[in-house]
């Protein structure tokens, strides 16, 4: 048998990432609901926890309720926006040959990737922001390797296009699998 607080210890460890204000709002919440219920329950602590049920689910739906807080959202972009500036191949251009597009197209693989967690983790705006961080590092690294090169530059029309295409998917891998998420997933089961 599992105490009421030992209970809301795992719900509150489930809920790492959130506001500080709003994760002690859920776990004053469930206290209340807790300390009721095993009053209406004749004293049972077992069948209380129960009607709630595991602390994981009830932990996820809380946080998909009401997301990450801001430090976390902040750190999302922040490697968002280094992850943009690693795609851009011209930083590590020379006579080396083929090898920086490749390394480019590995960090545009790692920032797709993080982008389509962050908006399905933490909802489409976050996702949003975090595209359109990747993007902003993403044109403030082309415009750095622009001004250091300007001689053994040379930018073509279907070069610039394709880079602006990557850059502008940034944007939307960031904002559609969150919205997807939001429109295709069951409704919630009432907390």
């Amino acid at each position: 048998m599992i105490s009421i607080e030992a209970y809301l210890s795992e719900v509150q460890r489930g809920l790492g990432g959130m506001d500080v204000g709003v994760r002690t709002d859920i776990v004053r919440e469930l206290r209340s609901h807790l300390t009721d219920s095993v009053a209406t329950n004749g004293g049972n602590v077992s069948a209380a926890i129960q009607s709630l049920g595991d602390a994981r689910s009830v932990a996820r739906r809380y946080r998909e309720l009401y997301g990450f807080g801001a430090p976390y959202r902040v750190l999302f972009d922040f490697l968002a926006g280094a992850f943009g500036v690693l795609t851009v191949p011209v930083l590590f251009a020379g006579d080396e040959g083929i090898f920086p597009f490749f390394l480019s197209a590995v960090f545009v693989a790692v920032e797709f990737v993080f982008l389509i967690w962050v908006s399905v983790s933490a909802g489409n705006r976050a996702g949003l922001v975090a595209g359109i961080a990747g993007l902003a590092g993403r044109m403030a690294a082309f415009g750095i390797a622009i001004a250091v090169n300007r001689t053994g530059f040379v930018i073509t029309p279907d070069g610039l296009a394709a880079f602006l295409l990557v850059s502008l998917l940034f944007v939307l891998v960031g904002w559609i699998p969150g919205k997807a998420k939001q429109a295709w997933r069951r409704p919630p089961p009432e907390l």
